[in-house]
């Protein structure tokens, strides 16, 4: 992170000074001894180093308080607003480029020269207020005030929108539905670059019309450079804030080996998907006594590791160098298995009882999400999922086993004596931090558990999990109601743009190991064009063709599928799935969304259409 620009130094004040006077245009204006207002639109060309504000970074950039007051005074002099109902929520260093700070009023003579300062934005959750200040507060002027309203985002094509917020969860290893547009600014780029060229690139000079925008996570943001359609999109890591630090090789790598050793597995079958940097107490290891002996904080690093088919992540600990690496929680067989001690779950933590047809429930709540998941088995065989507290029911999903494998499962409870524990729970251990914990209810009662203590649990309790998970796993696709009942509606701010005018069909691909993504498109003169999405030399571009006899073949099929039928439809991979690639199809009756994973569940007119794109790639020249 750069540090606080240094201010003038007392000879260039003098020569700066001296210049006024000779010229005789000393402003009270220019903005270099007073404070002056105006409300204008900002353009934001010169160098800056964004920054998410936490008291770190305040200390970091040796960022003077009194200017944040100063600044945070003016917006409540102006709108009434209280001043503890305002807060700083972005920052950035910036050169400005006259004495106005880029913000001239009309008719006022800016000096041409370059002030140090910054740019603030102000909120107070509704509203945002940015503003321009020179390097010690002498001169503050409001950029622009931001509501919703009239928040370019609003403007920001639903196609690019897609395309961005893709990149940003391939970047951040989120979901889309974690991620948030906070800020998005047309942009004329410099060259072809868009202007984040790296050493040794070729850059087109030529003006690139695009955008500027900010995606934003939780304690992250990622701001990205992209052209008008999204062909190019480059990451502007100088003004990403990330909610840590990067995680060194050195920790990378010990740490992938370490879970290589616990799991089995190859290294190259594991994804480090999440980390962060965190204090843990060490000394007093060994006993002192009757000395005395103080525990220390040191700085480390909280690593996740998730395997192949592996729902949970395994969570590491290691020091700053990766020489000290260990498992942090127990959830796998070699881990400690000792036993935990049960405790009554209090009346008023206990669900409600299952339904008359209902045989059994697990509810998940926790983890890293922080998200809730409400999992039934019915008697006749249906299992349905539901993300509680989710308004449109977007995440449900109906799977179907025999009416044999339900009742297989209702005799594993009563052998493996479920009863014995009723309203028991298995609780993690002291100072536990990002679990996943589990109850479970039957007619018989009650149990509560965690993905930490799961091999500390009861041999015959881990039995009845066991079979829970088999009779998951040997679940299939509900067909009742056409193959559709296990689809869900893809979110209106995730459907791409409909297709153009020439175009029959359209194929968009991300995902995999390689966290790509493809867009092909047909179109009616027979022509198959294929693009990497962000390929800012278009280098994997490629254009082959079919007769007009087979395009109307393809269309044929799709109208006697009745593509239409399943419009706006995603068929989601299972829980766990990992390195997937996603198809997004579009043709002029709508959008449908599947993986390689869920392929085979598809309904049948649904792959017959599926199966005859893929021909059409293999015969096209």
């Amino acid at each position: 992170m750069k540090g606080c620009l240094g201010n003038y130094s007392t000879n260039n004040k003098a020569r700066i000074f001296t210049a006024l006077v000779l010229t005789g245009i000393l402003s009270v204006g220019s903005g270099l001894t007073s404070i002056k207002s105006s409300m204008a639109a900002a353009l934001e060309t010169a160098p800056e180093t964004t920054n998410t504000v936490s008291k770190q970074n305040l200390r970091q950039n040796k960022l003077p308080r009194s200017i944040v007051n100063m600044v945070i005074q003016d917006v409540s002099r102006r709108t009434g607003i209280t001043r503890n109902k305002l807060q700083l929520i972005n920052y950035s260093q910036h050169n400005w480029r006259n004495g106005c700070l880029e913000l001239p009023q009309p008719d006022e003579f800016c000096t041409q020269a370059i002030v140090p300062g910054w740019r603030f934005v102000i909120s107070d959750g509704t509203q945002n207020w940015v503003y321009h200040t020179d390097n010690n507060g002498r001169s503050i002027r409001l950029a622009s005030a931001q509501n919703p309203t009239n928040n370019p985002t609003n403007q920001l094509p639903q196609s690019l929108r897609n395309l961005v917020l893709q990149a940003a969860s391939t970047s951040l290893q989120q979901p889309i539905s974690q991620l948030k547009i906070i800020q998005a600014q047309q942009q004329n780029w410099s060259n072809g670059c868009l202007e984040l060229g790296k050493a040794n690139e070729g850059c087109i000079r030529a003006i690139v019309p695009g955008w500027r925008i900010a995606v934003a996570a939780v304690g992250q943001t990622l701001v990205y450079h992209t052209d008008e359609t999204g062909s190019a999109i480059r990451l502007n890591e100088a003004a990403s804030q990330t909610a840590t630090q990067k995680l060194p090789q050195t920790v990378r790598d010990a740490v992938l080996r370490q879970a290589s050793q616990v799991s089995g597995l190859p290294i190259s079958a594991l994804n480090i998907v999440a980390y962060k940097q965190k204090k843990f107490a060490q000394g007093c290891e060994q006993s002192t006594f009757p000395n005395p002996c103080d525990r220390i904080l040191v700085s480390g690093w909280e690593v996740f590791v998730r395997g192949s088919n592996r729902i949970r992540p395994w969570v590491f600990l290691s020091d700053e160098s990766g020489k000290q690496v260990q498992l942090a929680n127990s959830n796998q067989p070699n881990g400690n298995t000792s036993a935990i001690a049960p405790v009554s779950i209090p009346e008023n933590e206990l669900p409600s009882s299952l339904d008359r047809n209902v045989v059994f429930r697990q509810i998940s709540s926790g983890g890293l999400a922080g998200t809730s998941y409400e999992t039934v088995l019915l008697n006749d065989g249906r299992l349905i999922r539901v993300r509680v507290g989710a308004s449109n029911d977007s995440e449900r999903t109906v799977r179907r086993v025999s009416l044999q494998e339900v009742q297989r499962f209702q005799q594993l409870l009563r052998n493996k004596k479920f009863a014995e524990f009723k309203n028991l729970s298995y609780p993690a251990p002291s100072g536990a931090a990002d679990y996943v914990t589990y109850t479970l209810t039957s007619p018989e009662g009650t149990v509560k558990y965690n993905n930490i203590s799961l091999y500390q649990l009861p041999q015959n309790l881990r039995l009845v999990l066991k079979g829970w998970t088999n009779l998951r796993s040997n679940s299939v696709a509900d067909s009742s109601t056409g193959g559709t009942s296990n689809a869900v509606p893809i979110p209106i701010n995730e459907l791409p743009l409909p297709l153009d005018q020439d175009v029959v069909f359209r194929q968009i691909s991300s995902g995999g190991f390689a966290g790509r993504t493809y867009e092909t498109v047909l179109l009616k003169d027979g022509t198959l064009i294929r693009v990497r999405v962000g390929d800012a030399n278009d280098s994997s571009r490629s254009v082959r063709r079919i007769s007009p006899l087979q395009v109307r073949q393809f269309e044929e099929i799709i109208a006697r599928s009745r593509f239409a039928e399943f419009k706006n439809l995603s068929y989601p991979a299972p829980p766990g799935a990992a390195d997937y690639i996603t198809y997004t199809l579009t043709s002029t009756q709508g959008t449908v969304r599947y993986n390689d994973v869920s392929q085979k569940n598809l309904p049948q007119n649904l792959l017959q259409v599926v199966n005859a794109w893929n021909q059409i790639g293999n015969i096209a020249q």
